[in-house]
Formats: structure tokens, C-alpha cells, sequence
């Protein structure tokens, strides 16, 4: 599946909705607190996001924003355990799953609360380290992962990786549902490769003047819909034609200069190496 100029201008235009008036990205993230990282992870699967920000928000109001996962576990003991806890601190009673009788997610999230602490992690930075290098998921995931993937329902792993890039890891699974999204902007066939959907987010990040990582936590919120684009947003202003054409180079930093992205704009000579072919006859946005 080649990149296109096309694929480019709509990655970034989709991208730049969550970015900021000075190119900050306003994707979720909990640096400073581990505990709201959890929060978020294990309440965002199969919830609608405003639920998923009730929830953090409800935590915020009573604790701040600097938890860690060992502030998170006193608050429910404090509170009476799971149960009252669920309903009086984040006013969230929602089920782990829909079988029947399944436990409610505040009981996992304080189950996680134990997996953390049983593997001396407390902070943000304590998971990052903990984690490192090693694969998020599989055999031969860290053991982190394997003990978080034991917690009832999250077998899956979604709520780990879910976990992981809001704490700011680099690791990045690129599953279904971000080869969905990319299939979308690439025209749905042939189907999306690990290389292209690697390849195009670094060309959407250089064109931005974003780092790699910030696109690639804008793609996974959006492809799970923690993140809901403005389906009134306006269609892309930005030229449609990218292409080389006649072997004419195009001043791209001219062009993107007059929309906004001094000094951000890609270069003729960054692409120099590769080929755009420009095979779709449409400029709607994604």
C-alpha cells in the first residue's frame, strides 16, 4: 500500500482537530497521575468518553490530579470498598462486563490498584520503567502485563494498551481497529500494512511539527472513539493537490506556511525518496 499525498493531507487534517492553537495535542493523557491513567484504561472500554470523563473528573474534585495508583486504593478503602465507593466518589456503577452478576469495574480498578502495588509501582513513571522495552502483549509480555491481563474481564488487553498510552509509553500495537482507521484514509484497499500505517503517521508528524508519539495516541483515542471527531467540522482547506506533477517540485514551504504551519511544513527534498501517487479522486476528509 503506497503513501499518497492524499493519505498525508487527511492524517493530518483529522489529527490537527486535536491539536491546540500552539500545536499542543488535547489527546488524553495523565502524565502526573497514575491513578487517573487506571481510571481512565479500565473505565473507557465500551463507554461512551463524557461517561469516561465524568469519572475522572469525579476523582479529580475529591483528590486532585496527582494520584498514584496507592492514593487510588486508599480512596476506595476510605470509602467503604468498591461498591460505595462506585457510587459515592465517582457516581460510576457500571458492570466489568454484561454477563449477569459480573462485578462492578470499581472492583477491578481496585484489583488493579494491588497489581501495582505487589510490583512496587506507584507512579507513572515507576509503570514506564517497569514495562520498558518488552511487548505490551503475548508470550512474552512483561510480567506487569500478564498480571494486569489476569484482572477479571481484561483478558483482552485493550484496557492495557488502553493504559500504557495515556501514561506516555512508546509502545504501540497497531490492531484492527487502527488498521480500520488507516483503511478509511488509504481507501480501504489493499489493506492497511504495519509499515504504512507507521510510515504515514511519521509523515503526518512531520508535517504537523508534532511528535511521532502524540500522533500515535490522537490515532489509537480516535480508533477506539475515546476521542469523537466534529462531524460538523468544516472539509479540509488545505490544497488537495500535493502531487508531483511533471517533475515540478512543490514549494511546500510556501504552502505550508500560508495555512498556519510555518516552519513545520515538509520539504521537497524530505520525500525525495519516496513516490506519491495520488489514486483517489475524491477530497472529502475522513
Amino acid at each position: 500500500m503506497e503513501i499518497t499525498t492524499s493519505s498525508i493531507r487527511e492524517l493530518a487534517w483529522s489529527c490537527e482537530e486535536f491539536l491546540d492553537d500552539r500545536g499542543e495535542p488535547r489527546s488524553i493523557s495523565y502524565p502526573g497521575s497514575l491513578a487517573l491513567c487506571i481510571l481512565d484504561a479500565l473505565y473507557s472500554t465500551g463507554s461512551h468518553p463524557t461517561s469516561v470523563d465524568n469519572v475522572t473528573d469525579r476523582y479529580i474534585e475529591r483528590h486532585g490530579e496527582s494520584d498514584g495508583a496507592k492514593s487510588l486504593r486508599y480512596s476506595i478503602a476510605e470509602a467503604g470498598g468498591p461498591e460505595v465507593w462506585a457510587r459515592e466518589v465517582i457516581c460510576n456503577v457500571k458492570p466489568a462486563n454484561v454477563q449477569p452478576g459480573a462485578m462492578l469495574r470499581a472492583e477491578v480498578v481496585d484489583r488493579a490498584t494491588r497489581v501495582m502495588a505487589d510490583h512496587g509501582i506507584d507512579t507513572v513513571e515507576q509503570l514506564l520503567a517497569a514495562v520498558g522495552e518488552e511487548p505490551c502483549i503475548g508470550p512474552h509480555a512483561n510480567v506487569v502485563a500478564k498480571a494486569w491481563r489476569a484482572l477479571p474481564s481484561q483478558k483482552s488487553g485493550f484496557s492495557w494498551r488502553n493504559l500504557l498510552m495515556i501514561a506516555g509509553s512508546p509502545h504501540f500495537d497497531i490492531d484492527y481497529r487502527v488498521k480500520g482507521y488507516f483503511n478509511q484514509i488509504g481507501g480501504w484497499y489493499p489493506i492497511a500494512t504495519d509499515e504504512y500505517v507507521l510510515e504515514l503517521i511519521g509523515a503526518a508528524a512531520d508535517f504537523l511539527g508534532v511528535e511521532e508519539h502524540e500522533i500515535r495516541r490522537i490515532v489509537w483515542q480516535i480508533s477506539r472513539r475515546r476521542l469523537r471527531p466534529n462531524p460538523r467540522r468544516e472539509m479540509c482547506p488545505w490544497p488537495y493537490g500535493l502531487e508531483l506533477e511533471a517533475g515540478e517540485d512543490v514549494d511546500y514551504e510556501s504552502w505550508g506556511s500560508s495555512f498556519g504551519f510555518e516552519g513545520s511544513a515538509i520539504s521537497s527534498s524530505d520525500w525525495s525518496g519516496m513516490e506519491y501517487v495520488d489514486s483517489r479522486g475524491s477530497a472529502a476528509p475522513f
